[in-house]
């Protein structure tokens, strides 16, 4: 009897620890980002290049930062983009089928599961690229 009890005991024993360890896999698998969405508005009064003057020159680019994430695959990604730009920008991974627009000052939270392996761009879908510059989403294995 006291050899039954025992293994019961070992059992329940295992089977919670194997419950925990589950939890704390799945709450290892998920991540959070705040990702800022920032207008930088420069100008130059006269730039000499070579021997090249040029005058009056206006540069105007919008960046993600970080430009960068980083997850493992299968994780749970939460991605809250804040719009800190004058005008509306977007916010698009195409792997994963996301396509945002953000008005001047909104804030939105972006859940997926990163369940494709790759390096992936997020890019603004509103406007050219040459102007919002582009970041990756790296799922690594």
């Amino acid at each position: 009897m006291k050899l039954t009890q025992a293994i019961f005991l070992s059992l329940v024993l295992g089977l919670s620890v194997s419950a925990v360890q589950a939890e704390e896999a799945a709450a290892q698998k998920k991540q959070s980002f705040t990702v800022v969405i920032n207008a930088y508005d420069t100008d130059i009064p006269e730039l000499n290049v070579e021997g090249v003057t040029v005058k009056n020159i206006r540069a105007f680019n919008v960046l993600n930062e970080p430009e960068t994430l980083t997850v493992q695959k299968g994780t749970k990604v939460s991605i809250k983009v804040e719009n800190k730009s004058p005008i509306s920008e977007g916010f698009s991974i195409d792997a994963y089928k996301i396509q945002e627009v953000l008005k001047a000052g909104e804030t939105k939270t972006i859940t997926f599961v990163a369940n494709k392996s790759g390096a992936f761009t997020i890019w603004c879908q509103l406007h050219p690229k040459n102007i919002h510059l582009s970041g990756s989403l790296n799922v690594v294995q």
